[in-house]
């Protein structure tokens, strides 16, 4: 029964209003999650009011929130099993872990997809990545960047700072750009994924649950839930997507040609750079 929802979601996505997109951005990621939540809370989640939660759902054909959790409550349970913790929010840390565990977890269930294996084969096969994040996505961006550069050559990490972006002027569709950035979202997040479009270079999105015109742009979009309880969003699911984003282009070139690479980068560090002695 998820399936027709997010048939009925997909289907008229194109037609719905930006605050509905990002109502249906969240549906599509959480519909496991549907069973525990109000409109209100929905609404909460996506930056919407639950009155606008409301009309998204009569427009695809559901008096309200009951009438769609009776829709998804036995395949819930027949695929999850019982799962009572998740009925009564509580708070505090023993909560907020439990919260960010479930967001590791569903990064892992993703990348058991189709989605995300054609994802990982665009970066392990393009002649070059490009990798660009904002804000404070920064960091996780040029980690990424420096980590898939280990195992595979021509990975290069976009400098935001300098608002230049000439590396993007060069790229073809035989590379691939990825974006990494979470709400609000930077002015330049969606500047350049219409300029990789335009260009012709595949385009990953690497976001949020609620951005709402990545699916505009590119069907390789990778999302992980931040908003977790915490003051700030937490990254920690972020950064374990992108870890296994990693992971799987290893899988994917070889072992073999990975420890290759990773010898060569080893000898010219010590022939450039070195380790400091040990002892004095």
């Amino acid at each position: 029964m998820r399936d027709t929802v997010a048939i009925r979601l997909r289907q008229r996505y194109d037609s719905l209003t930006v605050s509905e997109r990002m109502i249906a951005g969240w549906l599509l990621d959480n519909l496991h999650a549907v069973p525990f939540e109000t409109a209100a809370s929905i609404g909460a989640r996506v930056g919407v009011s639950a009155m606008t939660v409301g009309r998204l759902l009569k427009s695809l054909g559901y008096a309200g929130m009951a009438a769609l959790k009776d829709d998804l409550r036995d395949d819930l349970q027949a695929e999850h099993g019982e799962a009572p913790w998740l009925l009564a929010p509580t708070v505090g840390a023993d909560a907020r872990l439990k919260a960010e565990t479930a967001a590791i977890a569903d990064v892992y269930a993703r990348a058991e997809t189709p989605e995300w294996a054609a994802v990982v084969a665009l970066l392990a096969s393009a002649g070059s990545v490009l990798v660009a994040g904002f804000q404070t996505e920064r960091g996780l961006a040029a980690g990424f960047a420096h980590h898939l550069g280990y195992v595979r050559p021509a990975v290069r990490s976009l400098d935001a700072g300098t608002g230049l972006y000439a590396e993007l002027d060069e790229a073809t569709a035989a590379d691939v750009l990825v974006l990494v950035d979470l709400r609000r979202y930077s002015r330049h997040f969606r500047l350049l994924a219409e300029a990789a479009v335009a260009r012709g270079v595949p385009l990953v999105v690497v976001t949020d649950p609620y951005c709402p015109w990545a699916r505009d742009l590119t069907p390789h979009i990778l999302t992980a839930e931040v908003a977790l309880g915490h003051f700030w969003d937490m990254n920690t699911a972020l950064a374990a997507l992108l870890n296994l984003l990693v992971d799987d282009v290893v899988r994917v070139i070889g072992a073999e040609r990975v420890h290759a690479r990773l010898a060569t980068l080893s000898d010219n560090y010590d022939r450039y750079v070195g380790f400091q002695p040990r002892g004095r």
